[in-house]
């Protein structure tokens, strides 16, 4: 099978699971917005996006497993293989029950932590940690082994499904608030958790359960170190426009600014199809020394992804407003569009650059990313702070945009650097 034959067939399985969720991520997301109203809603999207820093400890777990496993797999070493899958499973427990007792310490005990109004929110919040964290292990692993639209399954069609059937039900009984919403979270999580156990104990190699588990901790966390920074500054430079709103703005332009971001994840959508698909490829190519194949992975999947996001960005510039005035109600039609707008754009200039962030990271030169992340990041946070109390909601959408731009430029002239290939759909 070839390189493009093996990339549509996997690219096929993951956009199936993903297009699947999509309605079912937006049907959540309106009946928060129409149920709770701006200021709520608001609230509810600031919390959830404090949610991915706290897991940040564990955020490169996935991208190590799926490096790791892929090549231990591929080369039969399944003593190493349990190791580093049994380690990740420690190491995510350990920060868990860290990132818990700071809270406790640095909240009810201490009171550094406000306990009111939104910052309530935040001690459900501490529950999802250990659940993402594990989640996270699964995913990496099963994708490592090779089975990306599997490992996806769990996370993109089973807990919104769950997520959803929550809201409705509180919907029904006429108890959806910023506070049921959060704990609908934890029952999803947990749920998906579940599920994605018994898948993985389905589909672990038979060959590896004859063996001992051998650990290499120095090399693995001496890998997770910079995969770990560069999901951090990558996360930071993702919610900072969120969180810097609720510390800066209004919960209103919050939750303006992530119906905002709805929009745009559907641009986005098609690159992040491309990412979850290609990393073993990559992995792959790279050990192999084949440039080649590099630039084909780089050049074929950015064009996939561009074509795909091209008409939907225009059709989010030019009829965002009565779309947004349509799916989510008058109100966040005037507050939510500019915003879109900027976004958008963003997100159309990072599909044409393609899986920049991919290529280094998988190809060993995580370093590279993460000093292009951390630049954009302090571009990010800047625009963000100078823009937000002029222009709110806007403000933050220029910043995170500006950020968007910075990132891929850095990144893709380090691809040309590192690899030798060209990056971008042409």
């Amino acid at each position: 099978m070839s390189i493009r034959q093996q990339l549509a067939k996997s690219f096929m399985g993951v956009g199936a699971m993903r297009l699947l969720s999509i309605p079912t991520g937006l049907v959540s997301s309106i009946i928060l917005a129409r149920t709770l109203g701006p200021e709520s809603f608001g609230q509810y999207a600031f919390v959830m996006a404090l949610l991915p820093l706290l897991v940040l400890p564990v955020a490169g777990v996935p991208q190590l497993l799926t490096r790791e496993v892929s090549g231990y797999s591929h080369a039969g070493k399944w003593s190493l293989y349990r190791g580093v899958v049994r380690g990740a499973h420690i190491w995510v427990v350990f920060v868990s029950l860290i990132v818990f007792v700071l809270y406790v310490t640095g909240g009810p005990f201490i009171g550094w932590i406000p306990t009111e109004g939104k910052w309530a929110l935040l001690g459900i919040i501490i529950l999802i940690v250990p659940i993402n964290g594990l989640n996270a292990v699964k995913n990496g692993t099963i994708k490592g082994l090779g089975f990306p639209a599997y490992a996806e399954l769990p996370s993109q069609l089973i807990q919104p499904v769950i997520v959803l059937v929550a809201y409705a039900s509180l919907v029904s009984i006429g108890n959806l608030t910023s506070l049921t919403a959060v704990w609908a979270q934890v029952f999803g999580g947990a749920a998906t958790f579940v599920f994605a156990s018994i898948l993985f104990f389905r589909i672990r190699p038979n060959a590896s359960l004859s063996h001992q588990p051998i650990y290499e901790p120095k090399k693995w966390v001496a890998s997770l170190f910079p995969f770990t920074l560069i999901v951090l500054v990558n996360t930071f430079n993702t919610q900072v426009g969120i969180v810097l709103l609720g510390v800066l703005g209004t919960d209103a332009a919050v939750a303006a600014l992530r119906v905002g971001e709805s929009g745009a994840m559907f641009v986005a959508l098609s690159l992040t199809l491309v990412n979850m698909v290609i990393s073993p490829h990559i992995v792959k190519a790279y050990r192999g020394n084949d440039i080649h194949m590099l630039q084909q992975l780089s050049r074929q999947s950015a064009r996939v992804a561009f074509v795909i996001a091209l008409p939907i960005g225009l059709i989010l510039i030019f009829l965002g407003e009565p779309l947004v005035s349509l799916v989510f109600g008058e109100e966040y039609a005037v507050i939510s569009y500019l915003p879109l707008v900027i976004l958008v754009m963003g997100q159309l200039f990072s599909v044409f650059f393609g899986s920049v962030g991919q290529l280094l990271s998988m190809s060993g030169h995580e370093r590279d990313t993460l000093v292009g992340q951390i630049v954009a990041l302090v571009v990010n946070v800047v625009a963000c702070v100078i823009l937000i109390p002029l222009y709110g909601a806007l403000g933050a959408a220029i910043g995170v945009s500006i950020g968007i731009v910075t990132w891929n430029v850095m990144l893709g002239k380090q691809v040309f650097k590192r690899l030798k290939i060209r990056p971008t759909a042409i």
